[in-house]
């Protein structure tokens, strides 16, 4: 029996799939690849993965959807999940950090910042529960949001996420890429 975490990867990009599940792999961690949302909620159901890096942009149900789905499901509402992508629009990454987003790994990435983010998870996993879940009802969801309201966020520093991408990134992407 294996007693490495299970990672769930859900990108519909296979090269970045293949990328991501290499990095994962090099720390130890089993990489599980799902090609869309629609399979990636279905691997989260069927292996319940440790953590999910998730890519934001994909065709047919997004990764804003997925992550909404994930969070509501009893099974999978406590995964953290990982956000990977180019978008750098800070009210779509406030509303993944409202949905339950665990963070966010910008594309281009470094191995580093892969694991780095990983571990932080794995190691303590934030639980975040909205005042719209369904098991949270009367008094409870309102003790919820006065504790919510009350206790500060540990929300990373979002200016780095407006930045497009810097020649310096790009090449430190293609060293990353050489390396791997």
């Amino acid at each position: 029996m294996n007693d490495a975490p299970l990672i769930l990867i859900v990108d519909d990009n296979t090269w970045m799939q293949r990328i991501v599940a290499k990095i994962v792999a090099s720390y130890g961690w089993e990489p599980l690849i799902a090609r869309d949302g629609y399979e990636g909620i279905a691997c989260a159901l069927e292996h319940i993965p440790d953590a999910v890096i998730l890519d934001l942009i994909m065709p047919d149900l997004t990764g804003m959807q997925v992550l909404r789905l994930l969070k509501r499901l009893p099974q999978t509402a406590d995964i953290p999940v990982l956000i990977l992508s180019v978008a750098t629009e800070v009210e779509l990454l406030m509303d993944a950090m409202k949905c339950g987003a665990a963070g966010f790994i910008r594309k281009p990435f470094t191995r580093s910042t892969i694991y780095e983010k990983v571990r932080a998870v794995l190691e303590s996993p934030q639980k975040v529960v909205s005042t719209d879940d369904p098991h949270l009802t009367g008094n409870k969801a309102q003790q919820q949001q006065e504790h919510e309201d009350t206790t500060p966020h540990p929300l990373p520093a979002l200016s780095r996420y407006k930045q497009f991408p810097s020649a310096q990134d790009e090449e430190e992407f293609r060293r990353w890429l050489d390396s791997i």
